[in-house]
């Protein structure tokens, strides 16, 4: 696990209960591996607790980078009650934006899609 709850309520407090936590963490988890194309989940990849406790400040920044990500792609799972991308296409809405981030449904038209992950679909 990337992210326990006492790190999430550090980063988003008052945001999910610890059990809505339990329940979303394995499905942010595979977002953000998506996302990142695995950068701290294959063998031979950096460790996230190494990176986060880093002696150089950018590779701490990019660990606490990663945990805010999934933290925050818990708190979009659970404010619009979407964990993947079949559940942004039966919305009404065809993106959504999230600072920079952009989260598009296959088909901009609105018209049923399937996918096989919610922030699979993230373009920068």
């Amino acid at each position: 696990m990337y992210l326990t709850y006492p790190e999430f309520t550090n980063i988003l407090p008052n945001s999910v209960s610890e059990d809505t936590f339990k329940k979303l963490i394995s499905k942010a988890e595979i977002q953000i591996d998506t996302v990142t194309n695995y950068f701290y989940g294959m063998p031979n990849s950096p460790v996230l607790s190494d990176d986060g406790a880093s002696e150089y400040p950018w590779i701490n920044a990019r660990a606490k980078a990663f945990k805010r990500a999934i933290a925050l792609t818990i708190d979009y799972m659970d404010r619009n009650s979407v964990t993947d991308s079949s559940d942004l296409n039966n919305d009404s809405y065809s993106s959504v934006e999230i600072g920079r981030t952009t989260l598009q449904s296959a088909n901009s038209d609105g018209s049923s899609s399937t996918g096989s992950g919610l922030l699979s679909l993230m373009k920068y």
